[in-house]
């Protein structure tokens, strides 16, 4: 259920909203566990990214993909539950404190789901690939160092890196986030 455009789902020119919620069910699911620990929150997110999706794929192209579709309104409602958290405060310092910690908040919730993301990414790519693209963005190594160890060519560093990283950026795609954000 990768490629899926909304127009798979359709039948007879009509969404077929059960079989959008069945294929995709544990796929938000799995996104919202990873970002969110309070099960009931979870469950009413799930449910709302599908209400969501049904109301406005009327306006979508029908060639739209669903899967990264339905991932970036996860990540919207995920923000906008940390971006309407209640805030109860006496003074103006206590307010700020406040606004700071749910900024925080939600850029922490976004980051560990980007670096899952590329935690995957990275386990499923050949090791000495994965060793190269550590070496220069985590270890600050550079290339006409890591092509030393690894006696290989600058330009052969060059393509790895560029592969390992638009291997990232799709993945990170499909599920509903820009790359270097």
């Amino acid at each position: 259920m990768n490629n899926e455009t909304i127009e798979s789902f359709e039948e007879e020119g009509i969404l077929n909203i059960e079989k959008v919620i069945n294929g995709y069910n544990a796929y938000i699911y799995k996104i919202l566990q990873n970002s969110i620990s309070n099960e009931l929150d979870i469950e009413e997110i799930l449910s709302d990214v599908f209400v969501i999706f049904w109301k406005k794929h009327k306006e979508l192209d029908k060639r739209t993909k669903v899967k990264p579709y339905l991932a970036g309104i996860t990540k919207n409602l995920i923000k906008k539950k940390y971006a309407n958290y209640s805030i109860n405060v006496e003074n103006i310092d206590d307010y700020e404190n406040e606004m700071v910690y749910n900024i925080a908040t939600e850029e922490l919730v976004e980051n560990k789901e980007k670096s899952k993301i590329i935690s995957k990414t990275l386990a499923n790519i050949k090791e000495i690939d994965k060793d190269i693209f550590i070496m220069f963005y985590y270890k600050q190594k550079k290339i006409k160092d890591i092509a030393r160890i690894f006696k290989i060519s600058e330009t052969k560093v060059k393509v790895i890196l560029h592969r390992v990283r638009k291997s990232i950026k799709k993945n990170l795609k499909e599920r509903g986030y820009n790359y270097g954000k």
